[in-house]
């Protein structure tokens, strides 16, 4: 199937006529003129030596219709192209434990979480990114894909409710990271988890030890306040807060030194939530410089473009203007 990709361009063809016009226009009324003046032989000698100069502007028109051929690329035929996509491997770890429902930073801990994993979703959607949820026990939502949109579709959808049960187990968060899935080579990359760090798991640190060990590097963002809050909670439809079993407000609060402890043995770094689109923009610095390997090769068609066909003549023309001119002002 013959087309043109970009027919708006043939407004510069419509230029090149509206110049021939004027030149031949212009060429009436010089001659006309001149013929008030003198004889018609000498009158046809003047207007021919005024001619001569101006027959050169045809290589210029000349190559201006070429140009204006090879912008709206004319294509024919299809071609079959090969891409092949090369990606890093990172996994985002999110808490979904009911501590992160506190509200000490709005609009609540596990609202910021989310709003950071999806902008840090979209920041690597060229890379395979994977998604953990984790409280009192931790699972993968989505393994490793280069599909962001299901990515975000599952942090819009995180919720405590999904967790089987209360707790925050970052160890077990971790370890999932290290088990190769069925089919696939252990993977290696960033590990980045979103997070109260109120830990009920003391494996934390083994975990980090370990996943530094298969190639994993640990980033931590801390979510809430140090002066911590309370937990709200429905309680037979009325809104509530936690209590614990002498009725007292369970008060909770960010845990910063575990967490800055854990990602310096993970070869990482901490970030506050509190730090906003700084965050994205730090993380997305520190994992450019990851290792990509080749994750997919894929082939599509793509019609075949002849545009060269007319560029280097009108080049080539465009040339042989300069050149003659540049001997015309010497001579």
């Amino acid at each position: 199937m013959f087309r043109f990709e970009h027919p708006g361009f043939f407004w510069l063809a419509g230029l090149v006529a509206l110049l021939v016009v004027i030149f031949y226009s212009r060429g009436y009324l010089v001659r006309k003129g001149w013929s008030r003046w003198g004889s018609e032989s000498s009158n046809q000698k003047v207007v021919s030596v005024r001619d001569m100069q101006p027959r050169w502007m045809w290589f210029g028109l000349a190559a201006l219709l070429l140009l204006s051929i090879a912008a709206t690329n004319p294509q024919w035929g299809f071609r079959t192209v090969a891409v092949e996509s090369k990606s890093a491997d990172v996994y985002l770890a999110l808490d979904i434990s009911n501590s992160m429902l506190a509200e000490d930073i709005a609009p609540s801990r596990l609202e910021r979480a989310k709003r950071i994993a999806l902008d840090l979703s979209s920041a690597f959607k060229t890379d395979r990114v994977g998604l953990i949820l984790f409280a009192g026990n931790a699972y993968i939502q989505s393994p490793l894909t280069t599909d962001w949109h299901a990515i975000q579709l599952f942090l819009n959808a995180a919720h405590p409710d999904q967790a089987g049960t209360q707790g925050t187990a970052i160890g077990e968060a971790i370890r999932l990271v290290l088990k190769p899935k069925s089919g696939e080579a252990a993977a290696h990359g960033a590990l980045i988890i979103l997070t109260d760090g109120e830990d009920h798991d003391s494996d934390a640190p083994a975990a980090v030890a370990d996943a530094v060990e298969a190639g994993w590097t640990t980033y931590i963002i801390g979510v809430g306040t140090e002066t911590g809050s309370t937990i709200p909670m429905a309680i037979d439809g009325v809104k509530d807060v936690k209590r614990d079993e002498s009725g007292q407000p369970v008060k909770t609060a960010l845990n910063r030194s575990l967490m800055m402890d854990l990602a310096g043995k993970g070869n990482g770094k901490y970030f506050d939530a509190s730090s906003g689109t700084g965050i994205v923009e730090s993380l997305t610095k520190e994992l450019a410089g990851l290792e990509r390997t080749q994750s997919e090769k894929r082939s599509f068609s793509e019609h075949k473009s002849y545009f060269q066909w007319f560029l280097l003549p009108a080049l080539f023309l465009l040339l042989l203007l300069v050149v003659r001119n540049y001997k015309f002002d010497v001579i």
